[in-house]
């Protein structure tokens, strides 16, 4: 993995300023660094490498003219189409890095590049033909990127600390996105902790000339499409092949390749079909090896009797990690390395399986996020058949219903669904808007009247831009739901500091595009999640994960304590600009007797995190 720099200064840049903003992120293994400076354009680069291709470049990475340079976070999903796909078109390639293969790219399609490639990335590109730096990010925003422009000149980076680094005098917190994090409120999708800071949003290229910042989307989720097969079974097998062939892409890596394993439906598939690639030689790295974390036995985190069946499945053992449950100096020292929120604790507790997988000689850890994303499906099976006219699947499923949840309770999902989809568009659009206002009533009483009033116009802007239909709606929000990409950048940022590259198969382009294609019904049924993955993974899977209904939970409630008093004793004057001080105090009161309340632990959470990143970086 890499963090990145670049900066464009009209009048040329400063190599100090170049050599601040890296210095800022160098606290994580690296195995080289460099940087490049060439007129109004500088690059920067510090590279820990996940494959036996990125070893063959340093970075920046430079043209045969010394016109173009790149520097790349993350790695390629379809590298070996690409590299193909440039070779017939004449390109002469000097190593095997992705590095190489983006830069060609853009010689060859210029900005459309980014049509031509997939995976997991952010790159910069400083192009010296057209006095222009350019620059892009994945389609799920699995690398971060970030920007300030001041003028004439942008600082681009890896980490919002890089940017602090040389704008940070200049940069005054934004507390309209610090009220939508204590209200747990997620709708300003380009904003930062810095006012003036903002993130490339995923699937979107940035330009700059030292005139305006000019961005664009290059990829969107195609709504309206549904693939269309006879049988469970045939979803089932391309549901199938299609996983393996993410596990397979996701796998590329010249050290050992490491899998966090939950013991759930998803990190355990990706697990044994990994296995499974390994035995017939098509897994991308020689090895692999299984992660576990050991929660307390007989508490709601105790789930390593599933891990341990799917290890057993596959013949394999797994090493268990205990949980990691840091003091809260650890979270507020984050604010303060960071110039950022600290993360959550549920993001905390995997810190220890990182530094193991990186201590057995890992680069590249394999996680399941995407899957309760993409897997579960909506509830909306009713409002969908009768959309597409499809009476007889309306009443197939009526049925069903009936078996498992009963008449009266099957009777009033259908017929309030019914009623929104024979609802004009308009009379639709405004009852949402209606439940909306009235959800916001008497919510977040922490925070003073203008805040609130605020963040209301935020969330309609968000939803303006949004689908009508519930099912799009509820896919689109998972491509643009600012906090699932703020939740990738931390532990990105998390992983990086362990020495390791998080990648991510369910979240890979071509699995959103399957899953988001498939009928809602063979992802929901009758009030069964993820019935397709299920189906798929027969015999791949043990029967007790695949028959599996629970979820693991892992309450902090100690830390939300901790995050409590440290609110109480400094949150009144850091947060004065957002909070209404009576409610904040009845909010903060409902943690007594030393027991912090699980209704409320998001919104303790955001609360504390915005006021230890006040302390550290604006007192």
């Amino acid at each position: 993995m890499t963090t990145i720099a670049a900066i464009f200064i009209d009048h040329g840049v400063s190599k100090v300023q170049l050599d601040a903003m890296l210095a800022s992120m160098n606290d994580r293994p690296s195995d080289a660094s460099g940087t490049l400076v060439n007129g109004a354009t500088g690059l920067g680069a510090t590279v820990l490498n996940a494959t036996a291709e990125a070893c063959e470049a340093e970075q920046p990475w430079v043209s045969t003219d010394n016109q173009l340079a790149v520097v790349i976070d993350g790695y390629l999903t379809n590298y070996h189409e690409l590299r193909s796909e440039l070779l017939a078109c004449g390109a002469l390639l000097r190593n095997r890095s992705d590095a190489e293969l983006v830069l060609k790219a853009y010689e060859k399609w210029g900005d459309d590049c980014v049509r031509h490639i997939d995976g997991e990335f952010a790159f910069v590109i400083a192009d010296q033909r057209k006095r222009r730096v350019f620059c892009a990010r994945d389609h799920q925003g699995l690398r971060p990127l970030f920007y300030h422009h001041d003028g004439s000149q942008i600082f681009i980076a890896s980490e919002v600390s890089a940017i602090i680094a040389v704008a940070g005098d200049r940069l005054r917190p934004d507390y309209d996105y610090l009220a939508g994090v204590m209200a747990g409120q997620w709708y300003n999708r380009e904003a930062t902790v810095w006012s003036g800071v903002k993130r490339l949003l995923p699937a979107h290229t940035l330009s700059f000339d030292g005139n305006s910042p000019s961005s664009q989307e290059y990829w969107s989720l195609q709504l309206g499409h549904t693939i269309r097969y006879s049988s469970d079974e045939e979803y089932a097998e391309h549901y199938r092949e299609m996983l393996f062939d993410c596990v397979r892409r996701a796998s590329r890596t010249h050290a050992p390749l490491a899998f966090g394993v939950s013991g759930g439906l998803d990190s355990s598939a990706l697990y044994c079909a990994a296995h499974k690639l390994l035995e017939k030689g098509e897994l991308a790295a020689q090895s692999m090896r299984g992660y576990t974390l050991a929660g307390a036995i007989g508490t709601p985190a105790d789930e390593i009797s599933y891990a341990r069946a799917a290890a057993a499945h596959v013949g394999d053992r797994l090493s268990e990690i205990p949980l990691t449950e840091p003091s809260i100096d650890w979270y507020t020292g984050q604010a303060q390395t960071t110039c950022d929120l600290p993360i959550p604790t549920n993001g905390v507790m995997t810190f220890g399986l990182e530094q193991r997988a990186a201590e057995d000689g890992c680069r590249v850890v394999i996680g399941g996020s995407g899957g309760d994303e993409w897997l579960q499906g909506t509830s909306h099976l009713y409002r969908g058949f009768l959309a597409e006219g499809d009476f007889r699947s309306f009443w197939h499923y009526f049925g069903i219903g009936i078996e498992k949840r009963g008449f009266l309770g099957t009777l009033n999902l259908a017929s309030r669904q019914s009623l929104m989809a024979l609802a004009p568009q308009m009379l639709a659009s405004r009852l949402r808007k209606w439940r909306r206002s009235s959800r916001r009533k008497g919510a977040a009483f922490w925070l003073n009247k203008q805040s609130r009033i605020r963040l209301a116009r935020i969330e309609e802007d968000y939803h303006a831009d949004m689908p009508i239909n519930p099912v799009e709606w509820s896919k689109t929000n998972l491509l643009r739901s600012p906090f699932s990409d703020l939740a990738y950048c931390m532990m990105r940022s998390q992983y990086s500091r362990s020495g390791l590259e998080p990648r991510y198969p369910m979240l890979a382009r071509q699995f959103i595009e399957f899953s988001a294609a498939t009928p809602e019904n063979t992802r929901h049924r009758a009030g069964q999640r993820k019935f397709l993955h299920r189906l798929a993974m027969k015999g791949i899977l043990p029967d007790v994960i695949l028959n599996r209904e629970t979820k693991a939970e892992f309450p902090a409630y100690r830390a939300e304590q901790e995050f409590a008093e440290f609110v109480q004793s400094k949150g009144d004057d850091l947060l004065s600009e957002v909070i209404d001080a009576d409610g904040l105090e009845r909010l903060l009161n409902s943690f007594g007797n030393g027991n912090a309340s699980g209704d409320w632990s998001w919104e303790i959470w955001g609360i504390y995190a915005s006021a230890a990143f006040l302390y550290h970086n604006h007192r």
